[in-house]
């Protein structure tokens, strides 16, 4: 988003870190666990299917598709507005606890003119759900929650890339890899067939778990829990099926 109104051995190991590098974001602000603040929303509580959690949820896919370089990340900070956090989301975004009317980043995600709408023109858009759930979190006081998603039963055998492998990708990758370019290290992650591709020499699976000589995916974002890792992780081993 250019402006709010606008993821072996030598030599292989060196090749991984060239070949899957993605959009350069800015580090996210950790955040202090336990600080007693206003924000201290730390829990070892399983997921709510009827709340929205900012961390689990919304952060993964602005950091995608807006905390990147020349856009909305630290450095670039596009109109003063930088989405790579909790703080500068509600700060930077103008955001407005239970009121979307009021809140400059649920206006701009949601414009027609093609000089305000965000992403803009040529960026890749953010999915319907993915404006819901903005929608969903504001209306609900736009907390910064988190909850334990490694707590719940976790299925993953006979894995569907369409109903358990993209939705994932989708939602905390795409927004830097929906085409391959030399500056997202030649991945493209928005189709089953740059999926599929991104599989050659470990290196999707190799960036989702962080494993020692690759670059850690999500880049700038946080990693993908456990159940998403074996999910797709599973889905490779079973053939990675287009299914």
């Amino acid at each position: 988003m250019m402006s709010l109104y606008r993821l072996l051995s030598l030599p292989l190991v060196f090749f991984a870190a060239l070949s899957f590098n993605s959009c350069k974001h800015e580090p996210l602000v950790p955040k202090t666990p336990g600080n007693g603040g206003d924000d201290d929303t730390t829990t070892t509580q399983p997921c709510n299917p009827n709340v929205i959690y900012f961390e689990q949820q919304i952060l993964p896919f602005l950091v995608s598709s807006c905390a990147k370089s020349g856009c909305h990340d630290a450095a670039s900070a596009q109109d003063g507005v930088i989405l790579n956090s909790y703080a500068n989301v509600i700060s930077t975004g103008d955001i407005v606890p239970f009121n979307l009317g009021d809140s400059k980043l649920w206006e701009v995600i949601n414009e027609t003119d093609p000089d305000k709408v965000m992403p803009p023109p040529g960026e890749n858009p953010l999915t319907p759900d993915q404006i819901n759930l903005i929608a969903l979190w504001i209306n609900q006081g736009a907390q910064n929650l988190t909850c334990n998603n490694n707590s719940g039963p976790c299925d993953s055998v006979l894995v569907s890339f369409n109903s358990d492998v993209k939705p994932v990708l989708q939602n905390k990758c795409v927004g830097c890899h929906t085409t391959a370019t030399s500056s997202n290290g030649q991945v493209a992650l928005s189709t089953h067939a740059g999926v599929t591709a991104s599989i050659a020499g470990g290196r999707l699976i190799g960036a989702i778990k962080h494993t020692a000589g690759f670059t850690a995916m999500p880049n700038g974002g946080p990693k993908l829990n456990d159940c998403e890792i074996a999910k797709i992780s599973n889905w490779v081993t079973e053939g990675a099926l287009n299914n």
